[in-house]
């Protein structure tokens, strides 16, 4: 839709406008963005996009310190621009820097501009993509900045709805024009930015909060982007790369799985210490039985027998947490869904407790076998074990009941988790699984894609039901193993 940029300046434009040097343009004088819906547009190129979108991914997870430069690298190669750039907020929110630049403007990397006049200001004010012509006629200093811009097409990125920075691509001259494919690709960028500004924050956060709790080693590698919906759409048509595909699938699966343990960093911490806790206060009854004369050694032996119990306990629940930090090819090996449950409901048992959440297993008996990466399909049940609790967090009323419920149906076991939260949406239920819809303030919008991708990969489906009453009701399906 076009909008008249002379009905939606906000009051900061009209303050910026009354300040504008002595011969300065005005802002719609140097915009062209309504012309830029007219232009004839070139077709996509969809295989230039994917190698771009690929190349990120991988920089994201084994060199995310260098993610920005690769970022306008890229996009500069997908739009054919002559020069792209990130430009970023500063923390005190007065000047834009640029982070990363590609092209004729690489020398004036870290350079910048004002918040408060600026194309880069602009576009937040209005908070949406425009194309600037000779912005120097509006921003006088941008006179030195060599080569001129012909054009100048800019888009505004947000992490978390809080507006931090834009994605530009520059024309140096006047044979180079930009057309709504250029607006489209920049905008894709522009959501990459976003997540993976996020993604090294959180990366960040989450080193630090597991080198605080027991110097545990962490990996992590982080990967968001609209990768899999895009690699999803576009390997369907340029024939299912599905080798390149299912390995950028493994590689978001095991960063979300990373990113949810790092959620239960403080559960993981009590699951160990209380064993330990156990061990130091038993291994000091012992010594003080020893020291009696004579020396009481029943109680020596039940001392060291409790020790032996904690140790075997502190070590099953540390292999469980190593098994789900772990990346490994994706198996397929036969097991029991209802043990795999088990596991999973230990990992979260003080998170549970902590937030009052009463749980309710209901495992049909004799169920049989399924097959598949029993490490997988436990990231489901802990995302979706994960999201009730964060739903029950928010109701004050009422008990907080987690249902989990596994049966046989036809040739398929059913499973069922069900809270008594604050329920769904019955209008959200279409995109709750899509890629970076979310309804949490913080929420990256993965958990669920993610987790339908890998039951769908496992031959069964994943949906979610609105119910009458309070709460929330999600169920998957998984075919049992022909072999037995």
């Amino acid at each position: 839709m076009t909008i008249d940029i002379q009905t939606t300046r906000n009051e900061s434009n009209v303050r910026l406008e009354a300040s504008l040097p002595i011969g300065a343009a005005s802002l719609a004088s140097v915009l062209r963005t309504e012309e830029l819906q007219a232009r004839p547009s070139r077709p996509p190129d969809h295989e230039r996009e994917i190698s771009a979108l690929l190349a990120l991914v991988g920089t994201l997870a084994d060199h995310p310190d260098t993610i920005l430069q690769t970022l306008v690298n890229k996009a500069r190669d997908v739009l054919r621009a002559d020069s792209v750039g990130l430009s970023l907020l500063t923390k005190d929110g007065q000047r834009f820097y640029w982070a990363a630049i590609a092209g004729a403007w690489e020398p004036h990397i870290g350079g910048g501009t004002p918040r408060n006049f600026g194309p880069c200001g602009d576009v937040l004010d209005c908070s949406r993509p425009m194309l600037f012509t000779h912005w120097e006629r509006r921003y006088p200093y941008f006179g030195a900045t060599l080569p001129l811009a012909d054009e100048g097409l800019l888009v505004p990125f947000f992490v978390n709805g809080k507006a931090v920075g834009t994605i530009w691509a520059i024309a140096h001259n006047e044979h180079r024009k930009f057309d709504r494919e250029d607006l489209r690709l920049l905008e894709s960028m522009g959501r990459f930015a976003s997540a993976a500004h996020q993604t090294v924050e959180s990366i960040d956060n989450l080193k630090l909060q597991m080198a605080a709790r027991e110097k545990a080693e962490v990996e992590l590698r982080k990967l968001t982007d609209h990768l899999e919906e895009q690699v999803l759409l576009r390997t369907a048509q340029l024939t299912q790369a599905s080798e390149t595909l299912r390995e950028a699938q493994t590689e978001l699966a095991h960063a979300n799985r990373v990113a949810t343990m790092g959620q239960l960093t403080a559960s993981i911490a009590h699951e160990i210490k209380q064993p330990i806790a156990v061990t130091v206060g038993s291994a000091g009854a012992a010594f003080n039985w020893l020291g009696n004369q004579p020396p009481n050694l029943e109680e020596v032996r039940r001392a060291l027998s409790r020790i032996e119990e904690a140790g075997a306990q502190a070590t099953e629940f540390i292999e469980r947490v190593r098994n789900f930090f772990k990346k490994a090819p994706a198996r397929k090996d036969p097991f029991e869904i209802n043990q795999a449950i088990n596991d999973v409901i230990a990992l979260t048992r003080n998170e549970l407790v902590n937030n009052k959440v009463s749980v309710q297993m209901k495992f049909g008996d004799d169920l049989p076998v399924v097959q598949g990466d029993r490490v997988q399909l436990q990231q489901v049940m802990l995302n979706l074990i994960i999201n009730a609790i964060e739903a029950m967090t928010g109701i004050s009323d009422g008990s907080r009941q987690l249902l989990i419920e596994t049966k046989k149906a036809s040739d398929e076991v059913l499973v069922t988790v069900q809270d008594s939260g604050l329920g769904l949406n019955p209008d959200s239920l279409e995109n709750l699984f899509d890629a970076f819809y979310t309804t949490k303030p913080g929420g990256m919008g993965m958990g669920l894609s993610i987790c339908r991708s890998i039951v769908e990969a496992h031959g069964g489906r994943l949906w979610a039901v609105s119910r009458d009453g309070p709460g929330a009701i999600f169920q998957f399906t998984l075919p049992t193993y022909a072999g037995v």
